[in-house]
């Protein structure tokens, strides 16, 4: 019984949104890094076993107000043996379709036991463009023919990391 508590701790601890801020000096230069950790969009549904996202910058607060640019990164486990190479992947902010570029790559075997495969994307999102994301009633993700909608904790989530890299003077 014990054990199966720990396990749960852990469980729970390991998927708890915390940003994680690293700042480093050096030759007069300042650097900060503010990580999110994962966040879950979504559970089983259609061909997707889980969608999680995270969102990370990087600035020099002596210089900058704000990150230049948020990343965004998608982990996506399919029921598949097989990536879709021409998947198409776009947000859909208050009905209208943004699309940015993405760097991808596969992630063999993600669950073990089952043959699926997963991807990880990440996105580039200029600030600005990362603020419309923020601002949005509706906020979702299309991938292919599939929507994810982001939940309320998911957009909190959102909203949150603007507020967690912005001087306050902003």
């Amino acid at each position: 019984m014990k054990i199966a508590i720990l396990i749960l701790l852990l469980f729970l601890i390991a998927n708890t949104a915390v940003a994680q801020t690293e700042t480093s000096s050096e030759d007069n230069f300042t650097l900060t890094a503010m990580v999110k950790n994962p966040v879950r969009l979504a559970r089983e549904k259609d061909r997707y076993h889980s969608l999680d996202f995270s969102l990370s910058a990087k600035w020099n607060p002596d210089s900058d107000k704000q990150p230049k640019e948020i990343e965004f990164t998608l982990i996506s486990v399919v029921k598949a043996k097989k990536l879709n190479s021409d998947l198409y992947v776009v947000f859909v902010v208050d009905g209208k379709e943004l699309h940015f570029g993405s760097n991808r790559s596969a992630i063999k075997r993600p669950v073990p036991g089952r043959t699926w495969i997963g991807e990880r994307m990440v996105f580039q999102i200029p600030f600005d463009d990362y603020l419309k994301l923020v601002a949005a009633e509706k906020l979702a993700l299309k991938m292919g023919d599939i929507v994810f909608d982001f939940d309320e904790r998911a957009r909190a989530e959102v909203r949150g990391f603007v507020k967690a890299v912005r001087r306050p003077d902003n």
